[in-house]
């Protein structure tokens, strides 16, 4: 006789879910206790905005890390020193941009590993090595196609340590579309291990324009912006639970000018700059509002062919306010 196991009991249900509550609450606290580092992230900049955001605090409990994308592949130490220039707590990461690999998504082990000891050479040039390597960006099949987490699980690990020299840490950029996680199929617990042994930052990218920004509480307007955060949370697996207490940030639209892109923002023909000021202080409270965005906060881009440059000074000044009172 073919014994069939006993459903469990509405106790042992109890008891079960208890205990993965009580496993992710002791992740939670311990991940919380960790993230003490203030860290703001930066997509595209050029002189202007680095003489901005000088004002931005110099300690060990800092760090501002500007992330670009230049034309080509070759070494940029130029940038790397400008940016180093401003004080330790100022950091440069060298973007890869997939679109410049194409047939990445289905190359081999050995390409993609080729292609990585070109970059870190590029990265790591001894004129003005790069701090971080910025893996700019996950397709927006991401979610939907576990094979291709796979490649770019691949590809980060290579991007790390491929061909010698020290490990480069990431910076890891989402589109949008990335961080709603009713899109997420098959498992997803290889993908952010990868993302969490190469990577320092992982970054969910938030383009809204003026009216989003105000057409909703700054309450809503948080649980918007950090949903993906809690998704990993409530997985109750270290590595998400790590990356979103430790690592995740929001990076939320800086651009200020005439033209609607995709970058959203505001127009300047349309918002003084009084109105950005308060996009901009709305925007950093309602991250601030969650314990997800309480250390990490992004802006891009800061630098654009049609960027008005009254954003630079701006900006720069809703952070140094923000990062002067949590100090």
């Amino acid at each position: 006789m073919i014994r069939r196991p006993r459903a469990p009991s509405r106790r042992q249900l109890l008891e079960g879910g208890l205990a993965a509550a009580a496993t992710t609450g002791a992740l939670l606290a311990r991940a919380s206790a960790a993230a003490t580092k203030r860290v703001t992230c930066f997509y595209q900049f050029g002189a202007a905005a680095l003489k901005a955001l000088a004002v931005l605090p110099n300690s060990e409990n800092h760090l501002h890390l500007f992330t670009h994308s230049h034309p080509g592949n070759r070494a940029h130490p130029d940038a790397a020193r400008s940016v180093q220039a401003l004080g330790s707590s100022f950091k440069y990461g060298l973007a890869l941009d997939v679109h410049k690999y194409p047939g990445w998504q289905t190359a081999g082990d050995a390409q993609l590993k080729a292609w990585a000891e070109e970059f870190r050479g590029f990265a790591l040039d001894a004129g003005g090595p790069a701090d971080y390597f910025a893996f700019n960006e996950m397709p927006t099949v991401g979610p939907t196609n576990p094979e291709l987490r796979l490649q770019v699980t691949r590809w980060l690990r290579h991007l790390h340590t491929a061909g010698g020299g020290r490990k480069l840490p990431g910076v890891f950029y989402f589109t949008e579309r990335n961080l709603n996680p009713d899109l997420w199929v098959g498992d997803p617990a290889p993908f952010w291990e990868a993302i969490d042994e190469t990577c320092d930052l992982v970054v969910g990218e938030h383009y809204h324009n003026h009216g989003f920004i105000y057409g909703q509480s700054p309450e809503k307007l948080s649980t918007h912006l950090f949903r993906v955060a809690d998704w990993l949370t409530k997985s109750g697996r270290q590595p998400e639970v790590r990356i979103a207490q430790e690592k995740y940030a929001v990076l939320l639209s800086s651009y200020y000018g005439p033209k609607t892109t995709g970058w959203w923002g505001l127009l300047n023909g349309e918002h003084d700059p009084a109105a950005l000021e308060s996009y901009f202080r709305r925007v950093i409270s309602a991250v601030r509002s969650s314990p997800y965005g309480r250390d990490r906060i992004g802006f891009g881009p800061l630098a654009n062919k049609d960027l008005d440059p009254r954003v630079h000074d701006i900006l720069a000044r809703c952070l140094a306010d923000d990062l002067r009172l949590a100090t």
